[in-house]
């Protein structure tokens, strides 16, 4: 294996300078050389005798792990390995792409006739009591959909669909699930259990309506506002400059010890940035880089813990092990920046912000139950992302249309009077059927606590020593050597199941 663990150090070295060239792109908007970085990766890649050197292996007698190594090798180098067009088509895919996430970092929206934030926006849409006002604000993410698409975004979603179909896929959502090693029934049940707890769903949300706005339909922008009417320490203003020591402190609860770590934190909103939260792993275990843009209330500690919970994820792999790294799945990385990211609401991090800490957890609490009743919409929105690869599309009327189309199939819901908010979201541009990975990672967490409960009797704020160790042991150190389904079933002793969201 000696020389495929060369093959994954040179290719390591490449990616990273990638990963850094993206990291000044993510977060100044300037762009050194993104394209050309990506081309030396593609070399290597393409490099018929390193295909060669893989295929080589794969009929050799190997231990487990090693066939895994190169199993994760020989997926990743397949695709370069099929046609010259294919490889054309992806290096088309890449230009295009770093051209839309350019106008999507640069972009701001317009508010009652100024530029406004994406955090601007959410404390609007979180904190105004003016209903018509918190409509305005949740309409003007809609204000970049026209651009995208003059752009360029439907050329790229057919260049996707074409490489797929060169490919051999049924379609692009399949191709997806293939690379990342899921089944591809994996969501065909999805809708099914979905509709069997959407009138229990819906008659849940009408009594929070009732209650927080005298009305019986939550609409969009009354979603985050109700959440902090149920919690308003949520909107509580918090004194950022103390973010890392608090952050430390939840992780040292579970032996992790951030300042042993090399992350990197911007978290300041500014012109050219992207507006959204990302964790840059430039080198597994040696370079972890996380974006954020926070301004001062509580509830923005939460992408904070979320990419930190990234960043802390990359730090307990071994950085020896470069091919095994390559082979953890996206679910589980969400699952583990989520389980985090869920101690938002925990006493052992909110109690250093509020004296009152039983009126703050009773708040939390009830905010539970209702995230619990709409666990489940987020369907919505991955099965949105699909269709865009599944139909036909030459307008920005199309993808309204099936916008509406999906949201009425889905969750029974009807068109509204303004085009729906849809390109602000990044993934649909730089990362494509993505979003079922923090779905699944959610399902994951409640998989974990609760598997962690029957084996040690007690919850993870009970006994955060101990849950830190099931993390690492049964989770992270095992995590590239298995597929995700296969993880799920060794962690759990079952198979993967909504049914650990609604429990």
């Amino acid at each position: 294996m000696k020389r495929l663990t060369q093959l994954a150090n040179e290719l390591n070295v490449r990616k990273a300078e990638y990963s850094r060239l993206n990291w000044t792109l993510y977060t100044t908007g300037y762009d050194f050389g993104i394209e050309g970085a990506y081309e030396k990766i593609m070399e290597i890649m393409k490099d018929k005798e390193n295909f060669g050197l893989i295929e080589s292996y794969m009929e050799q007698e190997l231990s487990k792990a090693d066939k895994r190594r190169v199993e994760i090798l020989h997926n990743s180098f397949k695709p370069f390995h099929l046609t010259d067009e294919l490889n054309a088509l992806n290096l088309k895919i890449q230009q295009k792409t770093n051209e839309l996430l350019k106008i999507l970092n640069n972009f701001r929206y317009q508010l009652d006739g100024r530029e406004v934030s994406a955090v601007e926006l959410a404390q609007v849409l979180s904190m105004d009591s003016d209903r018509e006002k918190r409509k305005e604000a949740y309409f003007a993410r809609n204000q970049i959909n026209g651009l995208m698409v003059e752009n360029g975004f439907i050329e790229l979603i057919d260049l996707r669909k074409e490489y797929a179909k060169q490919y051999g896929a049924e379609n692009f959502v399949a191709y997806q699930l293939e690379a990342n090693e899921l089944d591809g029934g994996l969501f065909d049940s999805w809708q099914s259990e979905l509709q069997e707890i959407l009138p229990q769903m819906t008659e849940g949300r009408k009594k929070f309506a009732q209650e927080f706005l005298g009305e019986d339909e939550i609409k969009p922008w009354d979603e985050q506002y109700i959440q902090s009417q149920i919690a308003p320490s949520l909107n509580e203003t918090v004194d950022m400059s103390e973010y890392y020591t608090n952050i430390q402190e939840l992780f040292g609860s579970f032996c992790i010890d951030l300042p042993s770590m090399n992350i990197t934190y911007d978290i300041s909103p500014r012109a050219n940035k992207s507006e959204w939260g990302y964790n840059f792993t430039v080198e597994t275990g040696k370079d972890s880089r996380i974006l954020a843009n926070v301004k001062n209330k509580y509830f923005e500690y939460g992408v904070l813990l979320h990419e930190t919970g990234h960043g802390v994820h990359s730090f307990l792999l071994d950085p020896e092990e470069k091919i095994l790294n390559e082979g953890v799945s996206g679910i589980v990385s969400e699952g583990i920046a989520n389980l985090f990211q869920g101690f938002l609401y925990s006493p052992a991090f909110y109690g250093k912000f509020f004296k009152d800490a039983e009126k703050v957890g009773e708040e939390f609490r009830r905010l539970k139950e209702y995230q619990k009743l709409n666990s489940l919409r987020s369907i919505s929105r991955i099965f949105f992302d699909h269709s865009l690869y599944k139909n036909d599309i030459a307008s920005l009327d199309d993808i309204h249309g099936l916008y509406w189309e999906n949201q009425l199939a889905v969750l029974g819901e009807g068109a509204l009077d303004q085009a729906p908010p849809w390109a602000y979201m990044i993934h649909f541009t730089t990362h494509p059927i993505y979003l079922h990975n923090y779905f699944m990672g959610d399902v994951t967490c409640a998989m974990l606590e609760q598997v962690f409960k029957e084996k040690h009797g007690g919850s993870m704020e009970e006994m955060p020593e101990q849950f830190g160790q099931f993390l690492r042991s049964e989770v992270i150190e095992p995590s590239g050597t298995l597929k995700y389904n296969d993880l799920f079933q060794e962690i759990s002793g079952r198979e993967f199941s909504l049914k650990y969201l609604l429990d």
